[in-house]
């Protein structure tokens, strides 16, 4: 597993191999870079990361059609899990430290995204 922060150990290389193509739109200057890969099935996904605002786009597209778009704010990291599937991860951060969101995705065979929310600790009353 390898870690991409993206304000301080930013690896657009990693990405390139990740996505296993060149990104759609860079923008060095504004910390921005966005790739795009589509699926045997015609499904698309759009990942856009801004290193400086420290966040991420995701569109998902079915045969062109915009299916569901998910923005997320303040990413410290990325977890890339295996390149060969293009399976990677990132938390979003919460005030309260018991709850965890984790997105995972996975781009080959088939792109996947999986979101959750999950308490670390059982909440007592």
């Amino acid at each position: 597993m390898e870690t991409i922060k993206l304000q301080s150990d930013w690896d657009s290389l990693a990405l390139i191999e990740l996505f296993c193509t060149e990104p759609q739109t860079v923008r060095a200057q504004d910390g921005y870079w966005c790739y795009e890969v589509t699926d045997t099935s015609d499904t698309s996904l759009k990942f856009g990361v801004n290193t400086i605002a420290e966040s991420i786009q995701i569109e998902l597209k079915l045969a062109g059609e915009s299916k569901a778009i998910l923005s997320f704010e303040l990413i410290e990291s990325i977890e890339i899990i295996d390149y060969h599937q293009g399976k990677f991860s990132f938390i979003v951060p919460r005030d309260n430290q018991a709850i965890k969101t984790v997105i995972n995705i996975e781009l080959r065979p088939k792109i996947q995204v999986h979101c959750s929310t999950l308490s670390l600790s059982p909440q007592k009353n």
